[in-house]
Order: C-alpha cells, then structure tokens, then sequence
C-alpha cells in the first residue's frame, strides 16, 4: 500500500502509495462538508471522554483524518518526508504558473525540480525552482521570451518581477542559472544549450 524508506521513523512510510478511499469530513468549513443532524458545529464543538486524546470530537476527526492520509502516525509522529514532497511539488506548480510556463514546459520544470535533491544544493528551494523556470524557458526556441538572468527588457519582465518579490541578488541567480543548466544538459541535450551564454 505504501512506499517504504530507510528514514528512522515509526513506520518508515515516505509517501503513499495509493489514493485515498476513505473521506472523514471533519471540517465544516470545507464546501464539501455539510452541517447534518449527527455532525454539525454545535457535535464538533463538543467534549469527548476525559481518557481521549483529544478532548472534542473535531480535534480527533482532524487526527484520524490525518492519519488516513499519511500525514502523521499518531499523535507527535509527523511525515516530513511526505510534507517535503508535497511542499516542492506546490512550489514549482504554483511558481512556473505564476512565470507563464507552457504546459510541455512546467511538465519539464517539474520532473527535473522533483528529481533534485534540495539539501545537496545548499541554497533556498524556492532559488532553484525560480532558475529551473527561467532556464527551461530560455532554452525553449518556441518560447520567444528571454529569461536569462543578466537580461534586461520587457521580455523577460515577468521574472525579474518574480526575483525582486522573493527577494533573489544577481549573484545568486546567476549561479543558480548555471548550475541548473549544467544539471540539465547533463540529463539532456538543450536546445539552445551550445549558443555559449545569453
């Protein structure tokens, strides 16, 4: 059912393996979720047993829920691992939606961004999915954008406006650039990789 790692934890589940069938409707905020004779706010506000481990019933639904979904394995157990994932996966949908990414091209900055592993390259996440978005589309001779960090220009607007909000110095845009160029010429031939710079 579920994928197992080599990571000191309770179980060693990293990611689950197969979709969710049970559905613990445990939040009424949620649109999906409607207020009903047996579970409503006035219920979820309630009090269980004093011997529960958690006092109301919306605190133990939230937990079992949780715990279905392989967020967490009982009460102080987290899974960072699949915390990880997921946050890296939202980052670079999210960041090359927010960069205007083709489709072939967010499917391309996904498998490589997913592929890496973050902690080796010893800077920010959110810096190597921003280089992973502009090099692919740099590179992309379809795409008429140009999104080389030392380029100036109406062109390449949108990510320079992205750098500037998550607050990216040259210097390590730059460097990031081309360590994902190198990264990905070496798992792929570029397009635009021999033209030797910008």
């Amino acid at each position: 059912m579920s994928v197992t790692t080599n990571s000191p934890t309770a179980t060693g589940i990293a990611t689950p393996k197969t979709d969710r069938e049970t559905y613990i409707g445990w939040n009424l905020d949620d649109g999906r979720n409607r207020p009903t004779r047996s579970w409503n706010k006035h219920i979820a506000s309630k009090f269980r047993y004093a011997d529960s481990l958690y006092l109301k019933y919306k605190k133990h639904y939230q937990h079992l829920d949780q715990t279905d979904a392989g967020l967490k394995n009982g009460p102080e157990w987290w899974n960072q691992a699949y915390f990880n994932e997921w946050s890296n996966k939202d980052l670079i949908e999210i960041l090359s939606a927010n960069l205007e990414l083709l489709p072939h091209q967010q499917t391309r900055a996904r498998k490589f961004f997913l592929s890496q592993d973050l902690r080796k390259w010893g800077i920010r996440k959110e810096l190597v999915a921003w280089a992973t978005c502009s090099y692919i589309v740099h590179s992309d001779e379809q795409d008429k954008r140009r999104s080389h960090p030392l380029v100036t220009g109406k062109k390449a607007d949108v990510f320079w406006e992205t750098a500037y909000i998550l607050d990216f110095d040259e210097k390590d845009r730059v460097k990031t650039y081309h360590k994902v160029k190198t990264d990905m010429e070496r798992s792929g031939p570029s397009k635009r990789g021999q033209e030797g710079g910008i």
